[in-house]
């Protein structure tokens, strides 16, 4: 099977979000197993231009007015094709230029009109997110009524509602596509247009039909639930694996668990923590937005300080509020409390080597990587029964041994406290502990399966063309 796979952001050449772990694992995934795949991304000023040494021009495509060079480069046995025009694409963020309607219109039209130019007669189109919501309309309105095009179906994935590109319809028109709105929602568009819509972890496809969780596409999405599947991300095994993780102080496996202290030790001796095993250390990695939660955790944090209950250490970036509190805090509890604000890859992998709890309350998560890359590490997470977060972490249950994790499900910060005491009080009971650590370790969080559920999904939707 031929896959083009669309996405504004791929891990290495440009990251901002989980979105581009998503676009450099599936179509390597995909390709293990025997599937050819193209991957199609914007050609932006900010990529990485070590991995661009051995570009080649692959063909030209004419659109609006505007020569795009549509140029080729392998990277990890998978081919990618950049989208490149001299006068877009050149913001240093790349989700705040102020023309981004017209520049993923545009990329849209010309990503479906490349296809043809490059000889990749894709069976499936797999569209990601809002920046890629047009290409299923165009595919209907213009190139399925070309021979070339007529038997390619589309696939969208949403990775996360809440971000829907709502413009002016002005862009699309400009490019020539008949738009009666005068406004215009890429992602619903997508949603609408696509033969089969994914997202990513079965109990975000239920919650995305609600009031609650469907912000305001709902009603659409419910239209639509016949068509919506939902498929949990992988994470890449050999880069989030602690038996020869160089970011590590120690490398460990289930075999060796005493040697985690060796990181654990490590975190606290850099960044000024008490040096012990008597307390767990709890590690929290994510973007400080009220998405993830840390309006909870604000709320509880000096109790489990204050009390000595657990030491914390907070890595992340975004709203100033959250960066300001959590500051006074580590000046106010030095040896219990790290925070490094920003991101730092290393830094975030030692956190998952080193914590014993790691926290996810999240007010809705749709499939979430850092408790699978947590549990990888023989750290057990705690997290809130929403979307992904749901559906990978199960409550430990003492009495059947069954779950991997400490789980909540109202968004309650008394809540939260109550769970993480419950994980503090396991840590304390090695036996039990070491069960649930080993337990995590070997499961499997790789992104095999959920692959092959996609090329199920392909194939359903070109069996019902």
């Amino acid at each position: 099977m031929k896959v083009a796979f669309v996405s504004s952001e791929v891990y290495p050449f440009i990251k901002t979000g989980g979105l581009a772990d998503v676009a450099y694992s599936l179509p390597k995934a995909l390709q293990e197993i025997g599937h050819e795949v193209a991957v199609f991304l914007p050609k932006y000023r900010v990529l990485k231009q070590e991995l661009l040494e051995n570009i080649e021009l692959a063909t030209e495509v004419d659109v609006h007015g505007k020569r795009f060079y549509i140029e080729c480069v392998k990277y990890d046995f998978v081919t990618y094709y950049l989208v490149h025009e001299p006068s877009l694409y050149q913001n240093d963020k790349i989700y705040e230029s102020f023309n981004q309607d017209y520049e993923f219109a545009i990329f849209s039209d010309v990503v479906l009109k490349s296809l043809e130019h490059l000889g990749f007669q894709a069976d499936v189109i797999h569209c990601n997110d809002w920046q890629t919501g047009l290409i299923p309309f165009f595919l209907t309105q213009r190139y399925s009524h070309q021979p070339f095009y007529k038997e390619m179906s589309s696939v969208y994935t949403i990775h996360n509602l809440r971000f829907q590109g709502q413009f002016s319809s002005h862009a699309i028109r400009s490019l020539g596509y008949e738009y009666l709105d005068e406004q215009i929602n890429y992602m619903k568009t997508g949603i609408l247009h696509a033969k089969a819509i994914s997202t990513v972890s079965p109990t975000y496809a239920k919650e995305i039909l609600t009031d609650f969780y469907g912000e305001g596409l709902n009603h659409v999405l419910q239209q639509r639930q016949n068509d919506l599947f939902g498929i949990v991300n992988g994470i890449d095994i050999k880069f989030f694996d602690p038996t020869q993780d160089a970011y590590l102080v120690s490398g460990y496996n289930d075999q060796s668990l005493s040697i985690k202290s060796v990181n654990k030790s490590g975190l606290q001796i850099r960044h000024g923590l008490e040096i012990s095993e008597d307390v767990p250390l709890i590690g929290i990695v994510t973007r400080f937005d009220s998405q993830k939660g840390l309006d909870l955790i604000m709320e509880v944090i000096e109790e489990i300080l204050y009390h000595k209950e657990a030491q914390i250490f907070i890595l992340g970036s975004g709203e100033k509020k959250y960066e300001d509190y959590f500051q006074t805090l580590r000046d106010r509890y030095p040896s219990q409390l790290g925070v490094y604000f920003g991101y730092n890859e290393a830094l975030a992998h030692l956190v998952y080597g080193a914590s014993d709890l790691f926290l996810m309350p999240s007010l809705y998560e749709p499939c979430g990587l850092s408790q699978l890359i947590s549990l990888r590490y023989g750290t057990i997470p705690v997290v809130r029964e929403t979307g992904g977060l749901n559906d990978t972490v199960q409550s430990y249950r003492e009495d059947t041994k069954e779950g991997n994790g400490f789980t909540f499900t109202n968004y309650n910060a008394h809540d939260m406290l109550y769970t993480i005491r419950r994980g503090i009080s396991y840590y304390h009971q090695k036996d039990i502990w070491h069960e649930l650590q080993v337990k995590g370790m070997r499961g499997d969080y790789s992104w095999d399966h959920s692959a092959q559920q996609y090329v199920d999904v392909y194939r359903h939707i070109l069996a019902n063309k």
